[in-house]
């Protein structure tokens, strides 16, 4: 900060530069906007508890700049196309549209934007939003402050974070079904590891240095599975298994010591 005060005021003494280009105030907002960019949040959701709560944890966030919210997901969208929010935390409690035909819609407008989900109820759509997007994070409604502000931070680096607690959620649907109805059931563990990377969109190669096996054995192995649950090709297996809500399984769960 002293070096480019010193600079500016060489500059301006050879007359390179305006005088007021040289005040200290200048200099700060220039560098405040360069290095402490504030990240753009939306809150959306029908509840306004809800969003004051979440506004009350967020205002203490320095890096973070809230805009005006919406309660519905019709003014979800207009003021994310209008005010291009970096992230848009959206509840479930909109309405006229589901958290799903929200965030889509969005999307489709706002190409860049990044989502927070504070889920409620989970559902096979929910399922395949989140299997379609990367810097996205879900947590449950019901969350704790720390949690929220992880899953946040995740997102906002660009990476995912779906808590455990919605994994174990959006999974009951399916695990409600008797064992013998369960298509998983047919299928070993080894090779329910298989398709989980599968559905990564791994190729056989990268699959066989993830988990030590030849590129053969996991050759055979997809072949094994397309065969069990009589599946056409890898791209069917991938969509099945996100259906099942596999790849939603934490990665350590396919440890050796919980696989035996």
């Amino acid at each position: 900060m002293r070096y480019g005060v010193f600079f500016c005021k060489i500059f301006f003494q050879r007359g390179y530069l305006p005088e007021y280009l040289v005040s200290v105030q200048f200099i700060l907002s220039q560098m405040e906007q360069v290095f402490m960019k504030k990240i753009k949040i939306l809150l959306a959701d029908g509840s306004n508890l809800f969003v004051d709560a979440l506004k009350l944890v967020l205002e203490k966030e320095p890096e973070i700049a809230l805009l005006s919210g919406a309660s519905s997901g019709v003014d979800a969208l207009r003021n994310c196309i209008d005010l291009q929010p970096d992230i848009a935390v959206i509840g479930e409690i909109l309405p006229d549209l589901t958290i799903v035909e929200a965030a889509r819609e969005i999307r489709r407008s706002v190409r860049d934007i990044k989502f927070l989900f504070m889920i409620r109820d989970g559902s096979a759509d929910m399922l395949s939003l989140l299997s379609s997007m990367d810097s996205v994070g879900a947590v449950r409604q019901s969350c704790d402050i720390p949690e929220f502000l992880t899953a946040l931070r995740s997102v906002i680096r660009g990476e995912r974070y779906i808590s455990a607690e919605v994994i174990e959620y959006l999974k009951t649907p399916f695990s409600d079904k008797p064992v013998s109805e369960d298509p998983l059931y047919y299928i070993t563990q080894r090779e329910r590891e298989v398709l989980y990377w599968v559905a990564h969109g791994l190729t056989n190669k990268e699959i066989s240095a993830k988990i030590f096996l030849s590129e053969k054995t996991v050759k055979n192995h997809v072949s094994h599975i397309l065969k069990k649950l009589d599946l056409s090709d890898r791209t069917k297996a991938a969509a099945f298994a996100w259906q099942e809500g596999l790849p939603l399984i934490p990665e350590d769960f396919f440890t050796p010591s919980k696989m035996n």
